[in-house]
């Protein structure tokens, strides 16, 4: 349970903002990496996601999973806002195959509002990855009349182009939760404008999510 961010629209809010305080109520049971592998091979899986709630979280669980799941032949995926310093990235590196980063605003100052955090070590999160041979896919949550400009989603684009053109960029449809609870979905038609620019800078692969 946790998150290193705060952000008002999470959509996995009753595990990501519980705190240890009150973290009983959540129930679990004990789950050491030994049997995480265990269970994927069992399952016939080829991968373990370590997600939903931030893996920098629990770094040290991901880790030693990790590290066992390469031993077996699996393959590791972090699913992640992207909040991890360059030592955190190159510990896990050697047992990390790819990893899906929310990007979710180019403006520092969305980050700081609604997520109470910084937008630049996201930034170079991705480059890094990308510079240590990581497969890196980056998901845009859409939110009507706070990330969604032309201006804004050109300039995700851009950076994105930049650094790879075939990075996947999941462009993700915002449904109101949490603390945004108020007004509607993002329009389709706004994805759909997303999409578009991604392709005008050169993006290759583009998806559009919860639609």
């Amino acid at each position: 349970m946790g998150c290193n961010f705060k952000c008002g629209f999470c959509q996995n809010w009753q595990i990501s903002q519980m705190t240890k305080r009150d973290g009983s109520s959540l129930g679990g049971r004990e789950f050491p990496p030994e049997a995480v592998v265990r269970q994927a091979r069992q399952s016939g899986c080829r991968s373990i996601a370590y997600t939903y709630t931030e893996p920098t979280i629990f770094f040290e669980y991901a880790y030693d999973t990790a590290v066992l799941a390469r031993k077996a032949g699996l393959s590791n995926v972090f699913v992640t806002n992207g909040y991890m310093t360059r030592e955190a990235l190159e510990t896990i590196r050697p047992y990390l195959d790819a990893a899906n980063v929310d990007l979710k605003s180019f403006r520092d100052e969305y980050y700081r509002k609604l997520c109470k955090a910084r937008l630049q070590p996201v930034l170079e999160t991705i480059k890094t990855m990308k510079e240590m041979g990581i497969w890196v896919e980056v998901t845009t949550l859409v939110v009507p009349e706070e990330n969604d400009s032309v201006k804004e989603l050109r300039e995700i684009a851009a950076f994105l182009a930049g650094i790879g053109k075939d990075i996947p960029w999941h462009i993700s449809r915002f449904f109101p939760s949490y603390q945004m609870a108020d007004g509607g979905p993002t329009p389709v038609v706004k994805l759909k404008e997303a999409e578009r620019i991604g392709r005008e800078l050169g993006l290759e692969h583009i998806h559009l999510g919860n639609v």
